[in-house]
């Protein structure tokens, strides 16, 4: 049987469509873990994961963990097990559905080199002595709003493809005025109703834009986790104290009046990008800017202006504003020791609200 060239035996053929799953699982649990090697327990889960993953045979919908009735795509989805529910519920699966006759080529798949392979996933997965009482249904139903929530953070509460603001409902996964749609098997996007119609007909290439936009607020979104506001002021202050500085020629001149983002940038995500910046972090920019300038240690005036010539030159090479800004951003990180390229977008997001960068657009 082991070695995939005989059937089960009837007795347990014939009982698993019947048998009590509960008690499958208990003797699982006295009599099939204990053989079982401590070090090895989630690498065999791991293993019967992918095995699982990997047939194209068995629909997503369908339960193959008879004790809980997880599908296929619910153990995709889980790092953490009662691990003799799993193990008996999918032989009792496989008691029912599989024929072990002739399965020589795929046992002889199974190597010592197939179960070392997954090693360094080994610390993903977690044992439990029970489930939560809640209902697949209802963790289907959680999943969906977090997914959604998720959506809607990465996009600041809007619709990615117009702006329009965006409330999730309780029911399913709609979300006021809006829907998520499906650009491929594994990219979600959040759009308003007008937007999720005209994409039922969106060209690839439509397609391909709001995903690699998509992309760049995921980005973002990983970069702003990964560091707090604190932790990113003191990154600002980092970078400003190793600035040094452009010639400025006579002729460069600061503005004295602020224009509001809206009006100087015309490209949506860069725009959403610096005011996100602005209201998070223009007061602490300005607050070290005041600091080092006590110190004496950075001429406010003589940076703002080395910024307005730097975007001048960018300005005559380039015409994207996103490009004009990465560039500027880049240099700046360049100048700074190479440490902290975020720092280093929203100094420049800064002195675009200061209109050091880019100019009011005509009416």
């Amino acid at each position: 049987m082991i070695l995939g060239k005989k059937n089960l035996s009837p007795y347990v053929t014939d009982v698993a469509p019947t048998a009590d799953a509960r008690a499958a699982s208990n003797y699982f649990k006295q009599n099939i873990l204990p053989l079982l090697d401590s070090n090895k327990k989630s690498l065999i889960v791991l293993a019967l994961k992918d095995m699982i993953a990997s047939d194209d045979t068995i629909e997503p919908d369908t339960v193959v963990e008879k004790v809980n009735d997880m599908t296929k795509k619910n153990i995709a989805g889980r790092d953490a097990f009662v691990l003799e529910d799993f193990l008996a519920g999918i032989f009792l699966y496989t008691a029912v559905n599989v024929e072990n006759r002739n399965c020589e080529e795929n046992v002889k798949k199974i190597t010592d080199e197939y179960i070392q392979s997954f090693e360094a996933q080994k610390t993903n997965i977690s044992f439990l002595t029970a489930y939560s009482r809640f209902s697949t249904e209802t963790a289907d139903e959680i999943a969906i709003d977090t997914h959604s929530l998720v959506l809607l953070a990465e996009t600041g509460g809007k619709c990615q493809k117009c702006g329009r603001l965006l409330g999730i409902k309780k029911e399913g996964n709609d979300v006021n005025y809006a829907k998520v749609v499906h650009l491929s098997e594994t990219d979600d996007v959040v759009l308003c109703v007008d937007c999720e119609r005209e994409m039922r007909n969106a060209s690839e290439e439509e397609k391909s834009a709001l995903l690699s936009d998509k992309h760049d607020l995921e980005n973002l979104m990983a970069a702003r986790d990964a560091t707090s506001r604190y932790a990113l002021e003191k990154q600002v202050e980092y970078v400003l104290r190793e600035v040094q500085l452009m010639d400025v020629t006579d002729d460069t001149r600061l503005k004295i009046e602020p224009v509001k983002v809206e009006r100087k940038i015309t490209e949506k995500r860069l725009k959403e990008r610096v005011l996100f910046d602005v209201r998070q972090l223009y007061e602490g920019v300005n607050n070290a800017l005041d600091r080092l300038s006590g110190e004496n240690k950075l001429n406010v005036d003589r940076f703002a202006k080395s910024v307005k010539r730097m975007y001048e030159d960018a300005s005559e090479k380039l015409t994207s504003q996103s490009d004009i800004y990465n560039l500027l951003a880049d240099t700046l990180f360049e100048k700074t020791s190479r440490k902290y390229r975020e720092a280093c977008k929203i100094i420049i997001s800064y002195f675009v609200q200061r209109c050091e960068v880019f100019d009011e657009i005509a009416e």
